[in-house]
């Protein structure tokens, strides 16, 4: 007798559960994916070993380099409360015009460039590292010219975001403009209507 419907799939695959037949090919996949898993792929060859030559390879740094102090002072103004980096501006601002120095001129780069300071210029930052004189430290002036290579970076998406908002703020506005016509139009439609 024929079903049709669910009831007759069930029966069908609960018979064909049951036959002979599927137990082999059961018993072969099994087998099959035993098989697979047990099979390893041969371990990677071992890396060759990389070779630098003497002229390629950095210098040493220096625990007691300029350069090591300059980043040190970055963390270290970094993690002070507003009042004590203003002093501290204060103070290299001072250091620096009574004494020039390439450490001086790093450190009161990395102070104007501090955001959220009533000092923060990275203009004023940039010109202090691009007016680096020509006799000093090479690592001092490298570390300059990256740094100020950084804050060109940082001024080129600060103007990227002002102009952003500021097409942000022209479009609300044209926004609310056409609200205010749709608004309007609406207005008329109603009085329209009401009328006679």
């Amino acid at each position: 007798m024929l079903q049709t419907g669910i009831p007759f799939e069930t029966e069908r695959c609960e018979r064909m559960k049951n036959t002979t037949i599927m137990k082999p090919y059961t018993l072969i996949l099994v087998l099959l994916l035993t098989a697979c898993k047990a099979t390893t792929a041969p371990p990677p060859s071992a890396p060759l070993p990389v070779r630098m030559s003497t002229a390629a390879s950095c210098p040493p740094v220096r625990k007691n380099s300029e350069l090591g102090e300059i980043v040190s002072y970055y963390t270290r103004i970094s993690a002070l409360s507003p009042q004590d980096v203003s002093s501290e501006y204060d103070a290299a601002s001072r250091n620096f015009s009574n004494s020039p120095s390439n450490a001086g001129r790093i450190r009161l780069a990395m102070l104007l460039s501090l955001p959220n300071t009533s000092f923060h210029s990275t203009t004023a930052a940039r010109d202090l590292l691009d007016a680096w004189p020509e006799k000093g430290a090479t690592d001092l002036r490298d570390f300059a010219r990256f740094f100020s290579s950084m804050l060109a970076g940082q001024q080129q998406a600060d103007q990227a975001a002002n102009d952003l908002g500021k097409a942000l703020a022209s479009e609300k506005m044209h926004s609310k403009s056409l609200q205010g016509k749709i608004d309007a139009i609406k207005a008329f439609e109603a009085n329209r209507r009401e009328q006679p």
